[in-house]
């Protein structure tokens, strides 16, 4: 017997040390880097003296070299194995932080932004390729789920207990504390159990951008990919950003209020990251419901809810949490891309899918910030309410837009059986 089958049946407490735990702390920092600009924006805004398109373009610079990572991502995971390939990405993430931390002007917070986004591009798909080595089928989910939540833990140290550390350091200090942290995960990751079988194998460059383009002309993907990308990007680039100045802004919540609220919001993700999976399997095996129609059910009343966040404002500490918690149900279109195409496509369909959300990311976090500089800002220096209104309106009618295309194609029974 080799030692990946035998590894495939037992998994001990060490060699889930060795295998998890770098894995978990790297999508940790991933979410706790992504999400930390929500807190720190005022000290940005006022630092730098940034307009809300500049914050907007600066920030989605994660998401935007995030996106452009995906394909060679890909190559060197099926060519180097998930721990080496993430161990050296890893490291732009390290000088990120510090080109961060040093920056001087918001030309380099956008370079150490995107060199982050660089660094943590393949924090969740090298922890997917690693458990699928290593693990039985059957334990995936459970460690999916714990990969998600560990990430969902990342973004609650990104609010309160971030805001708490610039009580005795700078937001600098913060950054440079943060690289070094990400510097021993990337040493972890190297030295993360590698799979016997590791080879190096897989399709070139030019193969992932032609396998991209196939999938990227196909109406197969295009029937559920509006929702899909829509669906998670938004939640992404408001939870990352936008939330928090709309707390401060909109709301009227002082500054120190502002990540405590964070906090709650971030809570309720890691918690729709837990129970998506088990909500749609538990409807699928008691009821016989697809995946799809859990899906549509909960982008529709994730959208209803950001539309009474436009006409009711005021209640906005309870339904910011309620949105975001069913955001990752969009999570749940990733096994119906699979579903839907041959098994060989199913990489191409994932790597296709990732590009879109985060460049989608990209437009919708840096198209906010332009639509809010359309309006004057207030007297007190707070950028005007009606700018979120205005950009929140038009997310919201996207997204209910690409839920009407979803619903319109389901009636051709044949594209999505999942």
């Amino acid at each position: 017997m080799s030692q990946a089958t035998l590894n495939k049946k037992e998994v001990t407490v060490s060699f889930f040390f060795k295998l998890f735990i770098p894995f978990a702390l790297a999508f940790f920092m991933s979410c706790l880097l992504r999400t930390i600009n929500s807190v720190l924006s005022p000290t940005f805004i006022e630092t730098f003296n940034m307009s809300a398109s500049d914050l907007g373009i600066m920030t989605s610079a994660y998401f935007l070299s995030f996106a452009f990572a995906q394909i060679p991502l890909g190559v060197c995971l099926d060519r180097y194995g998930s721990g080496r390939t993430l161990s050296i990405f890893m490291v732009f993430a390290v000088i990120g932080c510090l080109v961060f931390a040093s920056a001087q002007n918001i030309f380099f917070l956008f370079i150490g932004r995107a060199l982050v986004g660089l660094g943590v591009s393949g924090c969740l798909m090298a922890a997917y390729k690693a458990f699928g080595d290593w693990l039985p089928k059957e334990k995936l989910p459970m460690y999916n789920s714990l990969e998600s939540f560990v990430g969902g833990v990342g973004g609650m140290v990104a609010t309160t207990p971030i805001n708490a550390a610039l009580g005795f350091m700078s937001w600098r200090g913060v950054f440079v504390v943060l690289g070094l942290l990400t510097l021993f995960v990337a040493f972890m990751l190297y030295f993360s159990p590698r799979h016997p079988n590791e080879k190096n194998v897989g399709e070139s460059i030019k193969q992932q951008l032609k396998g991209t383009l196939d999938i990227s002309i196909s109406k197969r993907f295009w029937r559920l990919a509006p929702v899909a990308v829509l669906g998670q990007s938004v939640y992404l680039a408001l939870n990352s950003l936008w939330i928090g100045p709309w707390y401060r802004d909109v709301a009227g919540y002082s500054k120190d209020a502002v990540p405590n609220l964070l906090f709650i919001c971030a809570f309720a993700i890691t918690v729709g990251y837990l129970i998506n999976g088990f909500c749609a399997n538990a409807l699928k095996a008691r009821l016989g419901t697809k995946v799809f129609s859990v899906t549509i059910v909960a982008m529709s009343i994730y959208t209803a809810i950001l539309g009474l966040i436009i006409l009711l404002p005021q209640y906005g500490n309870i339904l910011w949490p309620a949105f975001v918690l069913l955001g990752p149900f969009s999570l749940l279109t990733y096994p119906i891309f699979s579903s839907m195409f041959d098994a060989k496509l199913s990489g191409r369909v994932q790597t296709t899918y990732n590009m879109l959300v985060f460049i989608m990311s990209t437009v919708i976090q840096s198209g906010i910030g332009a639509i809010i500089d359309l309006y004057e800002p207030l007297a007190d220096g707070r950028f005007n309410p009606m700018g979120y209104r205005t950009a929140l309106i038009i997310v919201f009618v996207s997204l209910a837009l690409s839920i009407v295309w979803a619903i319109f194609y389901r009636r051709n029974k044949n594209e999505i059986q999942y």
